[in-house]
């Protein structure tokens, strides 16, 4: 990215997700909090789901934040479901989505009941999100990096509709509530962004050394045990593992417990990969998904 000329910061993609929608809504109402961050740029905000955010919900009929591959924008105008239509409307305020869309970088703000501290999610190498995203590791002790690569037009997600973004996954909080510690943190990284998006433009934080950073790669979903593809769930994270997002899980340790107190244990990758790092553990919302938790590859990079 050359220069930064657009910048979107979203709240409420997800209507229960409390963090991003209060502190959209506390700019909104004060703009003094942002618009001395970045002049060089032209910031604007949003709440992308204004209906789940007022019923308090993940989404009304669809999740919005699985609504913005192309296909899907493509063949949405036949659908009645609310969030394919305010997804073709966000592409038409904030693309289109492509090359020439007019947003070039897009902060997405969502919570997570995992132990997650601040996750920054890049889907791109995009040079200025990956030295952005390093600075603020050094700067804030619980940041981390999650590079979830992803062929940007039938990726579904919101961020994708500009040229680069950051989803910014927050907690453990629980969905639909408010933590004042964690509001606090999260708005000084947003406005951290901002910030070095504006030295970006300076052409100044491109001439700041290499970080050396851990990137964590996406490698797989991982699924509930069931006795069959559409029946109930028959074991539980297990307690060793619940809230060890990062942290290593090799073959032979303990992954599930079952509900008579029966150990699950990691049995490797077909690959002959014997060490994994699990994040989104036991993440509320992906129960409905069937993801028990994210597996990704830890790599050491210089950034």
């Amino acid at each position: 990215m050359s220069f930064i000329k657009n910048i979107v910061v979203a709240g409420g993609t997800h209507g229960n997700e409390r963090t991003g929608v209060r502190l959209v809504q506390k700019w909104m109402e004060n703009p003094d909090c942002y618009k001395d961050l970045c002049p060089s740029a032209n910031v604007e905000l949003v709440l992308s789901n204004p209906e789940a955010i007022r019923l308090n919900r993940r989404y009304r009929d669809h999740d919005l934040n699985r609504a913005f591959s192309q296909t899907c924008l493509d063949v949405s105008a036949e659908s009645e479901q609310y969030e394919f239509h305010r997804a073709r409307e966000l592409n038409r305020i904030y693309g289109l989505k492509g090359e020439n869309t007019r947003t070039d970088l897009l902060l997405d703000i969502h919570n997570t009941g995992s132990n997650m501290g601040l996750c920054l999610i890049l889907s791109t190498r995009d040079p200025f999100t990956m030295k952005a995203s390093a600075v603020l590791t050094q700067e804030f002790e619980d940041a981390w990096i999650y590079y979830q690569p992803e062929e940007r037009s039938e990726s579904p997600y919101f961020g994708t509709v500009a040229k680069a973004d950051v989803c910014i996954e927050i907690g453990p909080q629980q969905h639909g509530t408010l933590n004042a510690a964690i509001f606090e943190r999260s708005e000084k990284l947003v406005k951290r962004y901002l910030e070095l998006a504006e030295e970006w433009n300076r052409g100044e934080l491109q001439k700041r050394p290499a970080i050396k950073v851990d990137v964590y790669t996406q490698l797989r979903d991982l699924g509930y045990p069931k006795d069959w593809p559409c029946g109930p769930i028959t074991a539980m994270i297990h307690p060793d593992l619940n809230g060890k997002d990062y942290r290593p899980l090799r073959k032979g340790d303990k992954v599930f417990r079952t509900f008579d107190g029966k150990d699950i244990l990691y049995e490797g990758e077909a690959d002959g990969r014997d060490t994994v790092y699990p994040i989104f553990i036991n993440e509320p919302a992906y129960y409905e998904k069937d993801i028990a938790m994210s597996l990704t590859v830890k790599t050491e990079e210089m950034w």
